[in-house]
């Protein structure tokens, strides 16, 4: 309204005059009164602020700081970077605080951190992080550190030393000790502590692993000595560590608590991972979620030694295999199903799923593994001992009948679950096997594996098969009706010659049949 309106009662617009009156002399805005608020209304306004918003408001009133380290701001991940210079980053993540600390020595140094207000010139915003615009002594960043750290309540507090020089191994040691005392250390806290660049001496990283708990995460991308051992060294809760050519096969059976494991670099090669896998099926609880490993320099894939012993679901990408297999003791509904998968760069993947990840795979392993148990059953009743009466060859008989009826009922439900086509292995015959289920047959490709293939892409072999199974079939009989004379013991003796003659053209080919 124009001044010279005032008291009327027309309402009026601002005039040129006013604008520019306003435009020069614009309104002073008296700031919010925060502190006069009560305390629900002022917790749920700090409640909608980020991190970097908290920080700031609590260097503006110590009552304020006093209220928030109360509150106790909740948050993603605290993050605090240690290094004899300061560092940038590319993004600002949300619900997180980044920190970067410069270690050194200068003339003027921040004094005793008694409340926020303190800190006020000493803070600067760098590409999306918090950083100090004076060096730090690791004891005076400690403290700057838990002063900021009581106002927050994180899930993940990770710490990153950047190992460059030599001086900050000292530097490192004494922040860990005392990031992981008693009264420091909060275990409902996830910690993560990140060693970057250079390389650690095996003295200078045993101290830091009976410093840091197991509960905490452990990742060393420096350089780590051959002869490196440790008790720890697989108990965190997860574990990267770019050189791992120290590790053995028992550290890696040492894993426990569903952790994490990331191997950069190993000297594990497929008969190592195999007998992990074996391992891991006969465990009685899961002992980890994920395993990534390089393996070693100049291993040569090998599907055989691979699977050796294994009830395995085969499948290819890109002609490599990835395979699926579960634990034979069921402790934990969550971590029972494995996919062990096998990448172009000799980098191998498995991860542990719950059983109902992939439909109907667990109920295919669980099946497969009753169809090994009946066909060892049935060797062993061929290979037993010869019965010494009528009686015991009935019952012999009987059994075997029932066996092989069960055996094709499971194989059949295998034939309708496996819509993937996914190739069946197992372990249970030393010689050159064939047999089928449905519109699939099995072959072996080394000594002691079942494969599974269409059997539109061999008619020839799923014949044989056909013929191989209705041969078997009519000699039970015959020998069950060894003391009849019958008409139909001959027929199936006109039956057997024919089958014999077209079988016996097959061995020409040098195929071998075992039943």
């Amino acid at each position: 309204m124009c001044f010279w309106k005032i008291g009327s009662t027309v309402p009026s617009y601002p005039c040129p005059l006013c604008i520019i009156n306003s435009i020069v002399f614009p309104p002073k805005k008296k700031p919010f009164p925060l502190l006069k608020l009560p305390t629900i209304p002022l917790r749920l306004i700090t409640k909608m602020m980020n991190a970097e918003e908290i920080l700031n408001l609590s260097m503006c009133s110590y009552r304020l700081e006093l209220f928030l380290r109360a509150s106790k701001h909740k948050m993603g991940f605290f993050c605090v970077h240690i290094n004899d210079r300061h560092l940038t980053f590319l993004s600002k993540t949300p619900d997180s605080l980044r920190l970067s600390f410069k270690i050194g020595v200068k003339e003027e140094q921040i004094k005793a951190v008694d409340k926020m207000g303190v800190l006020c010139g000493s803070l600067q915003e760098k590409n999306g992080s918090i950083q100090f615009n004076q060096d730090c002594l690791p004891d005076k960043m400690l403290e700057i550190y838990r002063r900021i750290i009581s106002l927050y309540s994180p899930t993940l507090i990770k710490w990153l030393f950047y190992l460059d020089k030599p001086s900050m191994e000292s530097v490192c040691r004494y922040l860990v000790e005392n990031l992981t005392a008693v009264n420091n250390y909060d275990r409902k806290t996830y910690h993560r502590f990140v060693f970057h660049n250079g390389s650690l001496t095996r003295e200078f990283l045993t101290e830091l692993m009976d410093l840091i708990p197991v509960t905490a995460s452990m990742a060393v991308t420096s350089g780590i000595p051959t002869d490196f051992k440790h008790c720890n060294a697989f108990k965190y809760k997860k574990i990267q560590y770019n050189e791992a050519r120290w590790a053995t096969l028992d550290d890696l059976k040492s894993v426990k608590n569903e952790n994490f494991v990331n191997l950069k670099s190993s000297n594990f090669d497929c008969k190592d991972l195999n007998e992990f896998l074996k391992y891991w099926v006969d465990c009685d609880e899961a002992i980890l979620t994920r395993l990534t490993l390089k393996l070693k320099e100049g291993t040569v894939i090998n599907e055989a030694v691979l699977t050796d012993q294994l009830t395995i679901l085969l499948y290819y990408v890109n002609d490599l295999p990835h395979f699926l297999l579960k634990m034979k003791k069921i402790s934990n509904e969550k971590l029972v199903v494995g996919h062990f998968a096998v990448k172009q760069d000799k980098t191998v993947e498995f991860n542990v799923w719950p059983r109902d990840k992939w439909s109907g795979i667990f109920e295919m392993l669980e099946l497969l593994e009753k169809v090994k148990e009946m066909e060892k059953e049935l060797m062993g009743i061929d290979e037993g001992e010869e019965p010494n009466n009528n009686e015991e060859i009935e019952e012999r008989n009987r059994r075997r009948r029932e066996l092989e009826e069960e055996l094709r009922q499971v194989r059949r439900q295998i034939d309708e679950i496996n819509e993937y086509g996914l190739i069946l292995r197992y372990d249970i015959f030393a010689s050159m096997c064939f047999w089928k289920i449905g519109k699939f047959s099995l072959t072996c490709q080394c000594t002691l594996c079942l494969l599974v293939f269409q059997s539109d892409k061999d008619p020839e072999i799923y014949g044989m098969l056909e013929s191989l199974e209705m041969k078997k079939d009519l000699e039970m009989e015959l020998k069950n009706l060894e003391n009849s004379r019958d008409k139909r013991k001959e027929e199936i003796s006109s039956e057997l010659e024919q089958l014999e003659k077209q079988l016996n053209e097959k061995e020409e080919k040098g195929y071998i049949f075992t039943f």
